[in-house]
């Protein structure tokens, strides 16, 4: 009997309730999920971060940092020369660090720029390829001399990369 009356009760309580009570009522059950939820992925990741250690072995590239932070600071060891060997001596100096350097250690060719621009501290040239001058004859452009095969070659060397694919089938 009282029993009956509780379910009697609740369902005089819900007919009273108007669309928006419903809602309303409904977003905060939703809200108290959520917020349940929230606390217990938090206390999920707090354990997981928890049982992480965090590996601090030091690497190799970390070891070589500490080496170079450490020269660099220490005077004696910063202004020590390095003695190279003979072979490393030989590379240094053949060394070519830019393309006028190359040029000027290849050949006597001289480049001839169209313009030139300064960005900051940044030179830009512009290449003129077409008037390609050497140091000794100017106004003589170089000549490159080609490698041009007949046309029976090509038609004969044609077959038999034709004839090569079908066999490779």
């Amino acid at each position: 009997m009282i029993r009956m009356k509780i379910f009697a009760d609740i369902l005089d309580f819900l007919e009273s309730l108007s669309f928006i009570d419903y809602i309303f009522f409904f977003a905060v059950v939703i809200l108290m999920v959520l917020i349940v939820t929230l606390f217990y992925f938090v206390k999920i990741n707090g354990d997981v971060l928890e049982t992480k250690k965090p590996n601090l072995e030091e690497t190799s590239e970390m070891k070589i940092a500490k080496e170079i932070t450490k020269s660099l600071t220490n005077p004696d060891v910063a202004t020590s020369r390095i003695d190279f060997t003979d072979y490393e001596k030989d590379q240094e100096e053949k060394a070519i660090i830019s393309y006028d350097e190359l040029l000027s250690k290849e050949g006597n060719y001289k480049i001839n720029y169209e313009n030139e621009e300064y960005l900051d501290d940044l030179s830009v040239k512009k290449f003129d390829l077409d008037n390609l001058v050497t140091e000794e004859d100017k106004g003589v452009k170089p000549e490159f001399k080609g490698h041009v095969i007949s046309y029976a070659k090509e038609e004969e060397f044609l077959k038999a990369l034709k004839q090569l694919q079908l066999n490779l089938k």
